[in-house]
This record gives structure tokens, C-alpha cells and sequence, in this order.
């Protein structure tokens, strides 16, 4: 039960090797690596512009390379990488060239030290596209079942996330993945096509609490199928990115949740909002807050 963060906001103040070492001091001991962060954006995704996710993987695998080698040199694991996204939009095809990526993600999660991808559904929803919910799995299935012989050969599990959408006057819905019984087929489905676990899920608090689900019973649907975490609180309307404990989730039925289903995954902490937000001067009490809130979850996910 590794204690992660993701880690972008520490490089806007820190080489490398400081940047990890100070992620160790603070009892931080693993990180995210977003693909989507530091090898291709988003919005490079939606205009179609070339990206580093566009070159060879031994070219991707030499850019990557100081960041695995610096994590290595102070103690620190990558627990996960996330993929790219989107990886399908309804107004343009880009699902060739994102599957292409998507495999790379595959290859470089290997490299990187983790068994662990997270891929978003592709959310037809989220986009306004007026499609029934076998459509989207549909969707959905045709694009994940792409990259089973490049999970297979990686021995990398894939992993879904549940998505939100964004409504009026800053409020979000419920979009991919979100409908946990729904989610919890796709995964049953997708590893039965595969004839394997290669597909998981990644439980996102944030986008949770979002689409007004109830995290117990979420967790409890997802169970065992979830095998990462992006654990964040907000306040109900924007996809802050807080701490535990800055916002309005109630923490105790997620850990109750955590510690029923006997999750053992990576305890990974998708808050960069809170170093974003305090001078360079706190970032070593930022931290160590961080690292204090993963004990204390580790301590209470694991308690008989």
C-alpha cells in the first residue's frame, strides 16, 4: 500500500533527484506518472498536434529515461502511469492514432516499474452525443479490446476510471463508468473477452463525490476489480484536486469501504492543487501533511 502522489507540481520547484528526495522525507513513497502531464496534452489531443507519444517507443523510453533513473536513486516507485486522453471524440476520428498511444502507454508502464495503466473510457456522454448505454460499451469495447495482446505481452492491467460531466452554473453529473454496476460489467466483460485479468478499475474519490454517487456503496460494488486509487476531495462542483479532509467527502465510509473489500493497492494522491496553492516555502509541510493523511488512511484501511 504504497503512499503517491502525483508529483507535477514538486518539478515547478525542484530538479529531479530533489524533487524525490523530498517526496521520501515527507514519508511519500511512490508517485503517478502522467503521460498526460508531461508527454502529451490534452489539448494536443484535441487539436491533433504532434506530440512525444508520436515517436518511437525507444524515443519515448530516452525521454522518460531521467525521470525513471532519478526515482530509482532516491527510493521512489512508480505505482502507476496514466495514458494520455481523450482517447475518442465524437467530432473527429482520433481513436487510430490514440490506440497507437495507448499501446505505448502499455510498453512504457512496463519500463516504468508498474503494473498499472489508467485509460478513461471513452465517454460519449461527456461529449453531448446522444447514445443508449449499450452504444457507449459498445464504444468502449471496440477500443479496449484493441490493447489486449499489448497488455498481455507487457503484463500490464489496464484500468478503467469513473468519469463526470460538466453541467451549468459549475455543476457535474454522472458520465463513463460512473454507474459502478454498470462499470463493474465492463471490467467482467472486457477480462472475459481477454480470458484474463487484464482489466481493472482506478476508484476516483473526486469524480465520486461529483457525480453524487455514495462511495460506500461504490467501493463495495467495484470491490475487489479496484486496484488503484486517485484518492481527492472537493466541494460537489469542481474537480478541485484538495486534500482529504479540504472539502466536503466524508472519509470514513470510503476507508470503511477500503478496508471491507481488503484493498491492498496503491494509496495515491491526486491533490496537486494543495502545493498550487501554498507558497514554495510550505512545500515540505505540504508534503508531510500528505504523507500523514496516507498513514493514517494505511492505518485505518488495515485495522481487523
Amino acid at each position: 500500500m504504497i503512499i503517491s502522489i502525483h508529483d507535477a507540481q514538486m518539478l515547478k520547484r525542484f530538479s529531479l533527484d530533489e524533487s524525490f528526495a523530498h517526496l521520501r522525507e515527507a514519508g511519500i513513497e511512490g508517485v503517478q506518472y502522467g503521460m498526460g502531464y508531461y508527454l502529451m496534452p490534452a489539448a494536443a489531443v484535441r487539436a491533433g498536434e504532434p506530440s512525444r507519444m508520436d515517436a518511437s517507443l525507444d524515443e519515448i523510453i530516452e525521454t522518460v529515461r531521467p525521470y525513471k533513473e532519478a526515482a530509482d536513486r532516491n527510493g521512489v516507485k512508480i505505482s502507476q502511469v496514466h495514458a494520455p486522453f481523450p482517447m475518442w471524440l465524437p467530432e473527429c476520428d482520433i481513436s487510430e492514432r490514440m490506440i497507437e498511444v495507448m499501446k505505448k502507454s502499455i510498453a512504457l508502464a512496463e519500463y516504468m516499474g508498474t503494473k498499472h495503466v489508467v485509460i478513461h473510457p471513452a465517454s460519449a456522454t461527456q461529449y453531448g452525443a446522444y447514445v443508449t448505454a449499450e452504444e457507449e460499451w459498445e464504444l468502449n469495447r471496440g477500443l479496449y479490446t484493441q490493447l489486449i495482446p499489448a497488455l498481455k505481452k507487457h503484463g500490464i492491467t489496464a484500468l478503467l476510471e469513473n468519469m463526470f460531466n460538466r453541467g451549468v452554473e459549475g455543476m457535474r453529473f454522472a458520465a463513463a463508468c460512473s454507474d459502478f454496476n454498470e462499470a463493474a460489467r465492463w471490467v467482467d466483460e472486457l477480462n472475459a473477452i481477454a480470458g484474463e485479468e487484464c482489466f481493472g478499475f482506478c476508484f476516483d474519490t473526486g469524480h465520486c463525490f461529483e457525480a453524487r454517487q455514495n462511495l460506500y456503496r461504490s467501493i463495495k460494488i467495484m470491490g475487489t476489480r479496484i486496484k488503484a486509487l486517485h484518492l481527492n476531495d472537493n466541494y460537489g462542483h469542481m474537480d478541485d484536486h484538495r486534500l482529504p479532509y479540504c472539502g466536503n467527502i466524508q472519509w470514513e465510509e470510503c476507508l470503511h469501504a477500503l478496508r471491507e473489500i481488503g484493498y491492498r493497492g496503491d494509496l495515491n494522491f491526486e491533490t496537486g492543487s494543495l502545493l498550487s496553492k501554498f507558497p514554495p516555502e510550505l512545500t515540505d509541510e505540504c508534503l508531510r501533511l500528505t504523507g500523514a493523511v496516507g498513514a493514517y488512511f494505511k492505518k485505518r484501511i488495515l485495522e481487523d
